[in-house]
């Protein structure tokens, strides 16, 4: 059976442990067992010193290194892009030579959605260079995908395209492992 590790900033919402059932249960019907941070610990604290920090992140890379594939939520989390910890967890899988699948939630390209923040501070983006940029002169990525280029490309690089779903993704995923 294939393992799957289960990446994004699901494990901060409130009824994470609910999210994290329902998307093993859509792994397994794939025949494959998804896992996630939340197998690490029945009680996650979120706070601490910096040596539970440095635990958590091997033990994360330990649970990261024994799975075949990893599906990471790209949706944007605190911001207009994904959350910090799953870009690096798709790097951490990278590293490893195995493959990153992922998922966003809201389809805006990247570009878009920074504009529609600058637009709320008042701080309008340009194209007076031909580039996107921010009032700080600042280069603005303007691919038309969800994400930027870096992490974009991550999930490309398995030639498949950031689904707009989880299960999207899990289907994917299945296809890719079984080649």
């Amino acid at each position: 059976m294939f393992h799957v590790y289960l990446s994004g900033p699901d494990i901060f919402l409130p009824n994470s442990k609910d999210i994290d059932t329902n998307k093993k249960a859509i792994c397994e019907r794939y025949g494959m067992e998804g896992v996630s941070q939340l197998d690490m610990a029945d009680e996650r604290s979120f706070s601490g010193d910096a040596k539970m920090a440095s635990e958590i992140f091997e033990q994360t890379r330990e649970l990261i290194s024994s799975c075949d594939l990893l599906i990471a939520n790209m949706s944007p989390f605190r911001g207009p892009s994904l959350e910090a910890g799953t870009a690096l967890e798709m790097g951490i899988m990278l590293g490893l030579g195995k493959p990153v699948l992922g998922y966003c939630l809201n389809q805006e390209d990247y570009a878009a959605r920074l504009m529609r923040l600058h637009d709320v501070f008042e701080l309008p983006l340009n194209e007076a260079s031909g580039d996107l940029q921010a009032p700080d002169g600042l280069v603005v990525e303007n691919f038309g995908l969800s994400e930027g280029a870096l992490v974009s490309g991550a999930v490309q690089a398995a030639n498949i395209s950031i689904a707009e779903d989880f299960e999207s993704a899990v289907r994917w995923g299945r296809r890719l492992l079984a080649d």
